[in-house]
């Protein structure tokens, strides 16, 4: 039990297990991912790294081959804070088994035409809603079919006028 408390800590950046508990840690009881890294892989796993949008990583090589390596995500709200896509490039590859040494260990030279890592805003506020969406801030009521009006020109009588 005191490794649980000791990770709970740890991933919520807390000072109390109480802290931890009202900053999201009471989420393992419904959630099954955060229940699965709390009490199961947390605390037998060894904390590898950190990337620079705040995500933590773990290793333990005595489980399972595909689930020995996880991620603690910065953000746990639930569902939009735990996304894939924020897991950085030179991790995604640590974490997926391409490669065995993590990028906290070894220096990860990126291409020079390479942007900075922003994780999908999808499904979010900030995503893209098309013209016609229910949440689209500039919603307008759109016909579904517009017919096509000729170009009026000087001198030229269209046949149905």
């Amino acid at each position: 039990m005191g490794s649980v408390v000791k990770f709970l800590k740890e991933t919520y950046r807390k000072q109390s297990l109480w802290e931890a508990v009202k900053a999201g840690g009471w989420r393992a009881a419904y959630d099954g991912t955060v229940a699965e890294t709390t009490l199961v892989h947390g605390p037998n796993g060894t904390f590898v790294g950190e990337d620079e949008l705040g995500n933590r990583y773990y290793e333990n090589n005595n489980n399972q081959i595909g689930r020995h390596r996880w991620v603690v995500y910065k953000d746990l709200s639930w569902p939009l804070g735990q996304e894939a896509t924020s897991i950085c490039p030179d991790w995604h590859g640590w974490i997926h088994c391409l490669y065995d040494v993590p990028p906290s260990h070894r220096d990860f030279k990126r291409p020079i035409y390479a942007l900075k890592h922003k994780p999908n805003k999808s499904g979010g506020e900030q995503g893209y809603f098309p013209k016609g969406s229910w949440f689209n801030p500039e919603k307008r009521n759109w016909k579904k079919m517009q017919y096509w009006q000729p170009p009026k020109q000087d001198g030229i009588v269209p046949p149905n006028a």
